[in-house]
């Protein structure tokens, strides 16, 4: 740190970090780099214009600018958008919740059902199923539940 105390900082050091971390924002999910180069870029010119600017300014203008242009970023990301960058809006919300994935899943049964139980096989996992009455290979089955690694279904009526 003393070194830029004792050099300082000129505006092609702010433009240099600005593009560091637009390197960053293509390498890295999400979009939080981008307004901290923008907001380093506004730095260098600041100091570009206003030559007399302290570092101590300079990181200060730099931590305002980076505050406000990540929230003004966010806020017009959500309006161009038109929703919240959260798990809330995601195109899959069982996404990892594997009861909520299969249950009212309707399956045709692979063999009979005898004592009320069966294997059946549902996107690489073979799970047990019981329902409540004997059901030939074949006939459909809708998922009411799961629990643990045992699935509860009943019969469709043909």
């Amino acid at each position: 740190m003393d070194f830029l105390f004792s050099t300082g900082m000129t505006y092609w050091h702010w433009w240099s970090l600005a593009a560091v971390l637009l390197v960053l924002e293509m390498t890295a999910p999400g979009v939080f780099f981008l307004w901290l180069a923008f907001a380093a870029a506004i730095t260098g010119f600041a100091k570009l214009f206003l030559a007399g600017l302290g570092i101590e300014i300079q990181l200060l203008v730099f931590a305002l600018c980076g505050v406000v242009a990540t929230f003004a970023g966010r806020r017009w990301l959500v309006h161009r958008t038109g929703q919240e960058p959260d798990d809330e809006n995601s195109e899959d919300l069982a996404l990892n919740q594997r009861e909520a994935q299969l249950r009212g899943r309707i399956i045709t049964l692979p063999q009979d059902v005898s004592g009320g139980e069966t294997r059946v096989t549902l996107d690489g996992t073979t799970w047990r199923l019981y329902v409540d009455q004997p059901l030939l290979a074949g006939q459909q089955v809708r998922i009411t539940a799961i629990k643990g690694t045992v699935l509860q279904g009943e019969a469709l009526a043909d």
